[in-house]
């Protein structure tokens, strides 16, 4: 009986690619089956377990480009307060343009909910499409802006909001305090109402503003001594007794004023003193130089709120 042959080198390779091949077309299809087999219900589902989870990277893997959130929109939905719960997708509506109309349930708030929204075909998959997310507008009665989290929202804008429990609050923190909870669901554009009041220590949060905003009045030295005496400062020299004009100031703080606020954000800065050195020709014509004392250096003003940040303003 004559020996076997082994099967040659060119026949293993041969082999191992057939094997190669057949491997890759089980793997294409069963992408084909996996691709071919995505539904708009299991589309709308990702979507709203991603709400559910408050995922925000997933978030973006389940919206159409169309509805695409921006990075404002995803920071806020990281800050929310509570996500939904139990979302579960109870009917589609498949139409003949590719999009289909979906209906959910779930709870957000303590309150279960029902919500209808549209999913569309995109790349072989079903993502949510623009009336599947929210919006959220904000007034404060203080100021022009509030926060989510670290997101700062004008009152004049509005937001375009993942669905999610978010807790709005005054800004800038410190100063004000008050706070409202705005629910978004799909499709709808949210209303929230924050009644804003000075803390009880806004006063002395506010002394810095204040006390920088006095230094700078009083900026000067004996080497470049300020040109003229500074206005809406609280600052009053009575050089005119002493001097025909003053080409020099040269001032010292002794005391900061005080801040005290009223209950509109208007404030008086009192008790400070200060000691100011001028200098100009006299009325005969010779150089002069008179120090004055201000014992009693009061400034008077407003803390005015715009876009999150405490502005000061001095009469």
């Amino acid at each position: 009986m004559s020996p076997r042959r082994r099967p040659g080198r060119g026949a293993a390779i041969v082999i191992a690619a057939a094997a190669v091949i057949a491997l890759a077309a089980a793997i294409g299809l069963v992408l084909w089956f996996t691709t071919r087999g995505d539904s708009a219900e299991a589309g709308a589902q990702r979507y709203l377990d991603a709400l559910a989870r408050g995922d925000a990277d997933e978030i973006r893997t389940t919206v159409t480009a169309d509805a695409m959130p921006g990075d404002t929109t995803l920071d806020a939905f990281e800050a929310a307060s509570s996500y939904l719960g139990q979302p579960t997708v109870t009917s589609t509506e498949t139409l003949a343009d590719g999009t289909a109309t979906v209906s959910a349930t779930y709870s957000l708030a303590r309150e279960a909910r029902t919500v209808t929204f549209t999913v569309r075909q995109e790349d072989g998959r079903w993502l949510a499409d623009a009336d599947a997310l929210g919006a959220l507008a904000a007034t404060t009665s203080i100021g022009d802006a509030v926060k989510i989290g670290d997101v700062v929202l004008e009152t004049s804008a509005t937001l375009v909001a993942l669905p999610a429990v978010y807790a709005v609050t005054a800004t800038p923190a410190g100063i004000l305090t008050g706070e409202a909870e705005a629910v978004v669901a799909p499709g709808e554009t949210t209303q929230v109402a924050v009644a804003a009041s000075l803390t009880p220590d806004a006063a002395a949060r506010a002394q810095p503003a204040v006390d920088a905003y006095l230094e700078a009045c009083t900026a000067s030295s004996p080497e470049t001594p300020a040109p003229a005496s500074p206005e809406s400062c609280g600052i009053s020299v009575p050089w005119g007794a002493d001097l025909a004009s003053a080409q020099g100031f040269v001032f010292r703080i002794e005391t900061l004023p005080t801040v005290a606020l009223d209950a509109t954000g208007g404030f008086i800065a009192s008790g400070g003193s200060y000691v100011v050195t001028v200098s100009g020709p006299k009325r005969d014509g010779t150089p002069g130089e008179f120090t004055y004392r201000d014992d009693a250096w009061t400034l008077r003003g407003a803390l005015v709120f715009t876009g999150g940040e405490l502005i000061l303003r001095a009469w």
